[in-house]
């Protein structure tokens, strides 16, 4: 597995404290950031040092389409992943090990 530093966008304080408790079980993974707006997400985006951004649930469910296109257009080489309600434990591993990965030259 590979190491990654990961900034976390999520609008429901209940939800963000899950996925941090579900990632820093992983010795892999290093919480570099968190969000409850996008606004908020954009500066940690510009300020910290990542190799990706999880966005949760509840922040996707409301600003999908804007969210990702904006943070798109706003950082091209941006690594992001999506994380469903309905993803349990290895799924959500699985989509962060493959984003990571496709970082490797």
């Amino acid at each position: 597995m590979i190491y990654c530093r990961v900034i976390i966008a999520e609008s429901s304080d209940i939800m963000l404290n899950g996925i941090m408790e579900l990632l820093q079980s992983k010795p892999h993974i290093e919480i570099v950031g968190k969000a409850f707006r996008y606004n908020h997400l954009c500066a940690q985006v510009e300020s910290v040092q990542h190799d990706l951004v999880i966005l949760g649930p509840m922040i996707t469910e409301k600003f999908s389409h804007q969210l990702m296109g904006y943070l798109v257009n706003r950082f091209p080489d941006i690594k992001i992943v999506q994380i469903n309600l309905d993803d349990d434990e290895d799924i959500i591993f699985n989509k962060i090990q493959k984003v990571a990965l496709s970082q490797v030259v």
